[in-house]
């Protein structure tokens, strides 16, 4: 497990990358270095020519998205930009607890969410909430129809780990509700808060296409 250096300005993972497979069975080619979230939220607010697909990163590392997903994530993209969606960044600042001790609790091969880094990324979020004077739910809870990753529901507070469904997190930004994503290419959690003018654009957009 390697510490996160910012002295010389060389940044690793701090967690390990234990058995994760793709949906074909095979390994998985992890990049050196955690995904630059400043970078790709800095190039979304400003609406670069490559913002849409920096954007993709954030919400998936296996999965390709679906045409719906995509719709779902022009709407985030247009909403932030008209400050209609307010989306900010926040390290992990406690070293995570993902090592061998978690390796094949997996069940099967694939993208399965009971694969040993989830569930370690699952444990580092409880504990980073926890440090927060957050008290997380020991196991996924349900909230509006969808079962959430890490949550507390007296505190309202709701964190996915992973690839995570778009349309999950518009529904919840429609029910005026804060959500998080930490990916598996991340340390940082991507927090996604709906300003009060949000419901009203989500909705003029999805009429009609979406229930």
């Amino acid at each position: 497990m390697q510490l996160q250096r910012k002295d010389t300005g060389v940044v690793k993972f701090r967690h390990a990358i234990l058995n994760e497979l793709t949906v074909a069975g095979r390994y998985r080619a992890i990049p050196a270095n955690p995904l630059p979230i400043a970078e790709i939220l800095q190039q979304l607010k400003a609406g670069g020519l490559n913002s849409r697909d920096q954007f993709q990163r954030l919400f998936f590392s296996f999965r390709v998205p679906s045409s719906t997903d995509l719709f779902c994530l022009e709407i985030f993209s247009e909403a932030i930009r008209a400050s209609h969606l307010e989306v900010c960044n926040e390290f992990m600042s406690i070293p995570p607890k993902i090592d061998s001790s978690l390796r094949n609790i997996g069940e099967a091969k694939g993208r399965i969410v009971q694969s040993a880094e989830h569930q370690g990324m699952k444990i580092w979020v409880r504990e980073f909430l926890h440090s927060k004077g957050i008290s997380a739910a020991r196991g996924e809870i349900s909230q509006l129809g969808y079962k959430v990753d890490v949550g507390c529901l007296q505190k309202q507070v709701f964190i996915e780990c992973g690839d995570t469904e778009p349309r999950k997190v518009l529904e919840f930004l429609r029910h005026n509700l804060t959500i998080g994503i930490l990916q598996y290419d991340s340390e940082e959690i991507v927090w996604f808060k709906p300003g009060d003018s949000f419901l009203e654009f989500a909705n003029s957009k999805t009429a009609g296409v979406l229930a």
